[in-house]
């Protein structure tokens, strides 16, 4: 970035030289308005050579003024033209009598000139050149040199008045000169102020912003860790309680239907702080996330029933989702994204009369994008905060009723999958947000390939695997034992004893915590990629937040090998498998060059 003071720098250069040039303009202009009376005057005179040089001093000065117009040298014209008044000037008191010519006095003005159409330090220079010609003129007389007197005698009176005149007249030059000068250097100056006050107010904005930076960086070290921490036990709440619900659900007694109902409200407060969670993390690095193709149907469905508490005593929801409509994100995200406006929208409308409002969700296809669009018939945005409605900590809610993050973490979540939101319209009477996401490439050709992968039935189910896990948690080792127990599951929560049982033992897949105390999950892939490279191929990775560079690295360079708490139980079935069957087409690759060779 440049610095700014170079351009006030080139500004205040740029400027004086204008102003050198007006100058330099004004003054010859003024002696070649005068010229023709001197040429006349020295004419008449009998002076024809001094005559001849005030006409040839004026066409030469006009001559520097046009090539320092074209030129944009200011000062270096200056300097020629002061030069060649002062050589004229000379000449002149030569021709009239030395220092006894009252056109003497001329000569003075010559430094003044100088400085006025150079600089100080030129005005200085001729200062001492004028001095100088001044004590030759004065000693002349003393060693033998006389200095001629062309001038009548009779008309030495006459050419004394002129002279004088000439001279007032060139004073007046001068001094308007001078006043012009005052002007500019005002104006300058004003010019600098306000050119300062800028960069003053900018480096101030710049260092706000460095701060909010910093302060943004502080939060998102602080939001990374909370996660990790609530995440842990969050796994094991919701694993516990989603068991426990399918147990009752298996029992069928008609007796637990309230037990089950309580259950599925508990498990939807628990999804809602892992939810808050999801939030927190935003303020932390944005590593990468599973990007896959996703019903937007079914999301909706799925935000509308986890918002319906908030919605139903305040308006009618209305969906209008065409089936079959893939998009490619993240499905959490998606889901958290829908909540937000949703949610935003049950806000802006006052509880109690739902049968006059409603909120509706549409969807459609237009072009190469997916539009979605939320409508409320609600309060709407306030016109002075409509343009700032996505920064941080910007809300339209009463205090204590919101942070001001839904629809900041809403844009920052929808940019990441390459979307946008934008308020399409809000007035007294309602909004609408405008959303674009990203279609599944051949959505219509995927949809019953997608629909078979998500919700179809896996030909692992009934396959029993020896599975090994890490975690430094005991609840969450207990709930992984009970939620695999389809799977022959050996739980152990120190790193280096779980080392010496994978290099003795014979584990399908390990599933190991990412972050813990004594001995992180990604030491312990390295030792066993060094005594065991395949046991280490069939570990999988749990993680409830990472907030570290090199950990996120790591989890980059192995896609589609780790899950994140809490976990989803049939996303972390549908990955044991995945690694199965990945490890086993990796053999066949590896057994054919030898089929082929023997043959």
């Amino acid at each position: 970035m440049a610095d700014p003071s170079i351009h006030t720098r080139s500004n205040i250069l740029r400027a004086e030289e204008i102003r050198r040039i007006r100058v330099l303009t004004a003054v010859t202009a003024m002696f070649m308005a005068m010229a023709p009376v001197f040429v006349y005057r020295y004419h008449a005179l009998g002076i024809p050579s001094l005559s001849w040089a005030v006409g040839l001093a004026s066409l030469f000065a006009m001559a520097v003024v046009l090539w320092t117009r074209r030129r944009g040298k200011g000062g270096q014209g200056g300097l020629i033209v002061t030069s060649a008044l002062l050589l004229l000037l000379l000449y002149s008191n030569y021709c009239s009598g030395g220092i006894e010519d009252p056109n003497f006095g001329w000569l003075y003005v010559i430094p003044m000139l100088g400085a006025l159409l150079v600089n100080a330090r030129v005005g200085w220079f001729f200062t001492g050149v004028v001095f100088l010609a001044t004590l030759l003129f004065y000693l002349a007389p003393q060693y033998g040199f006389e200095i001629p007197n062309y001038v009548p005698e009779e008309l030495h009176a006459e050419q004394s008045l002129v002279n004088r005149l000439s001279a007032v007249v060139a004073i007046g030059v001068i001094l308007a000169a001078l006043a012009s000068q005052q002007k500019h250097a005002r104006s300058l100056l004003e010019r600098v102020n306000d050119e300062l006050t800028y960069e003053i107010n900018q480096r101030s904005q710049m260092q706000e912003r460095v701060v909010r930076t910093e302060r943004a960086a502080s939060m998102g070290s602080l939001a990374a860790g909370m996660a990790h921490e609530i995440n842990n036990p969050l796994t094991y709440v919701i694993g516990n309680l989603e068991l426990l619900q399918g147990r009752l659900a298996a029992a069928d007694d008609p007796e637990t239907s309230d037990d089950g109902e309580m259950l599925s409200e508990a498990i939807e407060g628990a999804y809602r702080v892992a939810s808050l969670v999801r939030d927190l993390k935003t303020f932390s690095h944005s590593g990468e996330e599973k990007i896959e193709p996703i019903d937007l149907g079914r999301t909706i469905e799925r935000a509308t029933k986890m918002t319906s508490n908030e919605i139903r005593h305040r308006a009618q929801l209305v969906v209008e989702c065409p089936p079959g409509i893939l998009i490619l994100g993240n499905h959490g995200r998606i889901l958290q994204v829908l909540i937000n406006l949703l949610t935003n929208a049950a806000h802006a409308i006052e509880p109690g009369f739902s049968d006059s409002n409603f909120i509706r969700v549409s969807v459609e296809r237009r072009e190469d994008r997916i539009l979605l669009k939320v409508m409320d018939t609600g309060t709407g945005i306030q016109p002075e905060i409509t343009d700032r409605i996505f920064e941080p900590f910007v809300t339209t809610k009463a205090v204590g009723f919101g942070m001001g993050m839904g629809l900041s973490i809403t844009r920052n979540v929808l940019q990441a999958m390459g979307g946008t939101i934008d308020v399409e319209y809000s007035s007294p009477k309602g909004t609408t947000f405008a959303v674009t996401l990203q279609p599944y490439a051949d959505e219509e050709e995927r949809l019953s390939e997608f629909i078979s992968l998500t919700g179809g039935q896996s030909e692992h189910e009934d396959s029993r695997l020896n599975v090994l896990v890490i975690d430094d948690e005991e609840r969450v080792l207990s709930y992984l034992e009970n939620a695999l127990a389809h799977h022959v599951v050996s739980v152990e929560s120190d790193g280096r004893r779980a080392i010496a049982r994978i290099v003795s033992g014979d584990f399908d897949i390990v599933l190991c915590d990412l972050m813990m105390p004594k001995m992180s999950g990604m030491e312990i892939h390295a030792e066993l990629q060094e005594k065991c490279p395949d046991a280490a191929e069939r570990m999988l990775f749990m993680t409830g937040g990472v907030f570290a560079e090199e950990l996120a690295s790591f989890l980059e360079e192995l896609p589609g090998r780790w899950v994140e708490k809490p976990i989803d139980f049939g996303e972390l079935e549908s990955q044991i498998w995945s690694r199965i069957e990945a490890l086993a087409s990796a053999k066949r690759s590896e057994s054919e060059p030898d089929s082929s060779a023997g043959a």
